[in-house]
């Protein structure tokens, strides 16, 4: 089963959520089992269930809340359904929901690989395109695909005649 579909099923259970939930909020220091029961009757049948998802580790100082459990979790669900394109590269990814672009970003370096990916994915050397052309390639990853045409002019990923009727990739300088 899939790891994120086991944590869900373990948190689905309201008691199981509350133990859960007070082994969070005692942090890093943990807290022991008899601590537990004292406000969670139930906390003797939820703490394996816990466990097994890998919510709850046992040590020493008492039982802990493992937040890499959510970020494993996510990571497996990401490469069984990727968000991003195929061939995407995996330094912005991150940045793609269903398959879309959602949003471009503000910080230039991450902006300027997401053009890049994008010039590389979409637009071949020694073809000619018509601003058409490139903004219907846009749309398909991004509901603003005039911005992202001027910022690939912008970073010298694409060039533009005068007219602006005809566009070819060109190799970008480096950052």
């Amino acid at each position: 089963m899939e790891p994120s579909h086991e944590i869900v099923k373990a948190l689905a259970d309201p008691a199981r959520l509350r133990v859960f939930a007070a082994i969070v909020l005692a942090g890093d220091n943990g807290t022991g089992l008899a601590a537990l029961r004292g406000d969670h009757p139930g906390a003797d049948q939820a703490i394996p269930r816990l466990v097994r998802a890998g919510l709850v580790t046992s040590a020493e100082s008492g039982l802990r809340a493992d937040p890499r459990v959510f970020r494993d979790a996510a990571a497996a669900a990401r490469s069984t359904v990727p968000d991003a394109p195929e061939g995407t590269d995996p330094g912005v990814a991150h940045l793609y929901t269903a398959g879309r672009l959602t949003v471009i970003p503000t910080r230039r370096a991450t902006r300027v690989a997401v053009l890049r990916d994008l010039a590389e994915r979409l637009f071949e050397f020694d073809r000619v395109y018509t601003q058409a052309e490139v903004t219907d390639a846009l749309a398909e990853v991004h509901d603003d695909p005039l911005t992202l045409r001027r910022e690939l002019v912008d970073e010298l990923l694409l060039e533009r005649t005068l007219g602006g009727r005809e566009y070819r990739r060109r190799e970008a300088p480096p950052l």
